[in-house]
């Protein structure tokens, strides 16, 4: 019951996430600074499992986690998926995760779907990459934005936000120009209007923190805080009887900032923004996937 999209830039890369959980799951608590083995990451926690569905480190690599419902759980004692994400997050590039990925014991996790955004990723560097474990085996998945999980319709609910986020790019008519991510963009002293819903606004206010200008962020932010066709299971911003979106992530990735905005509690009514940040210490080695 989460989306997640992205788009590459010519220096870096930018998340964007929405978690969905049942309504009486406790609340995540807000990221945290972490320190394992050297390595400096930020994440949010699940106070239930102690792991969580996305992280970023100093170096510039990122992991998120969906899970992976159309597979039935095994009968036995599991371990949080969420503590995957906590256990690979210090590897610092991807040849470092697949082999961290070889040495789990993956039979005792549910099925999940995993992506991994590579230090170096650009327009012109690297991919997304994704695998899926389906409690038998672990397959690499080809990784296209958006990613949707869902535990009902899971075939309609991706068709739908696959069409209203493609529907969303056209509209801004900029689909990743590659400088989606760029840091030198300047905010408009009197920024264009923006004809947006009110129920967008709490969630949009995060993208005006950075630049209001950076046309492709604003998509996709705006995607995130969609009601479209209305609050419902179909919606990005999820509303069912027994479960909600409860947070966005948005993490943006370049050569100069490593940074994590976090809205905790849906994203249609939540006030709590919060924004988070990495000294960048990238290896100087460019790893190509």
């Amino acid at each position: 019951m989460c989306t997640v999209s992205w788009l590459l830039a010519n220096d870096g890369y930018q998340v964007f996430f929405n978690r969905d959980e049942q309504k009486g799951r406790a609340l995540a608590y807000s990221p945290k600074y972490f320190n394992d083995l050297g390595v400096k990451y930020l994440m949010p926690v699940d106070p239930v499992g102690g792991g969580s569905w996305i992280a970023m480190n100093q170096a510039g690599l990122s992991i998120c986690l969906l899970n992976y419902y159309q597979q039935k759980p095994p009968e036995k004692i599991l371990i949080s998926r969420g503590l995957l994400v906590k256990s690979l997050i210090s590897n610092t590039s991807l040849t470092k995760i697949r082999a961290a990925l070889k040495k789990l014991p993956l039979q005792r996790y549910a099925a999940f779907t995993l992506l991994v955004f590579p230090s170096h990723l650009t327009t012109q560097i690297g991919d997304v990459y994704a695998v899926r474990w389906d409690g038998f085996e672990l397959t690499t998945v080809t990784a296209v934005s958006p990613m949707i999980s869902s535990s009902i319709a899971l075939a309609e609910v991706t068709n739908y936000r696959e069409d209203h986020h493609n529907a969303i790019l056209l509209q801004h008519q900029v689909l990743f120009s590659g400088d989606g991510c760029n840091d030198e963009l300047e905010i408009s002293p009197t920024p264009a209007p923006v004809d947006i819903d009110s129920v967008e606004e709490n969630i949009i206010e995060l993208t005006n923190q950075r630049c209001i200008d950076d046309k492709n962020s604003l998509a996709l932010t705006r995607f995130h805080a969609s009601h479209e066709p209305a609050p419902s299971y179909l919606s990005v911003c999820m509303h069912r009887d027994d479960a909600h979106t409860v947070s966005f992530t948005h993490l943006i990735a370049t050569r100069k900032q490593l940074k994590m905005n976090y809205v905790c509690g849906c994203p249609c009514s939540s006030k709590q923004h919060q924004s988070y940040a990495l000294y960048p210490q990238r290896e100087t080695c460019v790893e190509v996937v």
